[in-house]
């Protein structure tokens, strides 16, 4: 029996509920857009500070529709293709899948697939919302002393002297950076998925830890830090060194990409 993978992700991706994670977040930064923009636009007429996009945006004017995007951020990124996996383990197809095709490529592209559809669902709507407060304000690059009212500092902003010299670039670093924290949740709940198979453990349990580390953050600065709010443009949190971040996420990706490994020749030949 040929088992035609082109079809075998159109009819999964095709399913709505694998988008429910971005819908809910392109919701929230829609939301965001007609509460400010109405108030904002009622005032171009001289308020230079008002004018600028970059000052706008959700990740760079942290407020309680950037909060509530960015901490839902872990649960979001499980409501996604991530899900097909663990669908896939539990209904017992992913044995019968593999007597035609590479357990190895099975596995490297779904968990590929999980990451990608994970980092999406934040990366759209963080792009809906500043293409919004592109579309309404002057472009205009924000500057130290006109915006002093709404700094980014080095010690909660990766590259903030970027927000005065190049801010586009700024916009595309932090939606990167975000997208690569939600691909990182996406793959961590498809890896979880095939260890248990309680479907809420593989979707709660990065919003879980998130609290957590949110919590942990707080209490100790500087030695405790969440990836959600390390990802924000404007953190309310300190954040660690680039270096640093870019260690640890490669430490959690392979390790992840490793347990996924270990998990899905279990599920298959255990």
């Amino acid at each position: 029996m040929y088992i035609d993978m082109h079809q075998y992700w159109y009819a999964r991706i095709k399913q709505l509920h694998y988008f429910w994670g971005m819908l809910i977040g392109v919701s929230l930064v829609l939301a965001h857009l007609a509460t400010i923009l109405p108030r904002l636009v009622a005032h171009l007429d001289g308020n230079q500070y008002l004018f600028t996009p970059y000052t706008q945006w959700i990740s760079f004017n942290t407020n309680p529709w950037t909060i509530a995007l960015f901490l839902s951020l872990p649960l979001l990124s499980t409501l996604s293709v991530a899900q097909i996996i663990g669908e896939d383990a539990r209904s017992g197809f992913i044995a019968h899948i593999v007597q035609y095709r590479c357990l190895k490529h099975y596995l490297l592209t779904n968990l590929g697939v999980s990451f990608i559809g994970g980092a999406l669902t934040i990366v759209v709507p963080l792009l809906i919302d500043f293409i919004g407060v592109w579309c309404f304000l002057p472009h205009i690059t924000p500057n130290p002393i006109l915006n002093a009212n709404m700094p980014l500092l080095p010690d909660t902003t990766y590259f903030a002297s970027l927000y005065y010299t190049n801010p586009l670039a700024l916009v595309g670093f932090y939606i990167l950076l975000a997208g690569a924290v939600a691909g990182m949740f996406g793959l961590l709940s498809a890896v979880v998925s095939l260890f248990v198979d309680n479907r809420f453990i593989a979707l709660g349990l990065g919003f879980t830890l998130t609290m957590m580390l949110n919590v942990l953050s707080n209490a100790m600065p500087h030695v405790a830090f969440s990836p959600v709010l390390l990802c924000i443009g404007c953190s309310p949190a300190y954040i660690p060194t680039f270096s640093a971040t870019i260690t640890g996420f490669v430490i959690a990706i392979g390790g992840l990409s490793a347990l996924g490994s270990i998990a899905g020749r279990r599920r298959v030949y255990v």
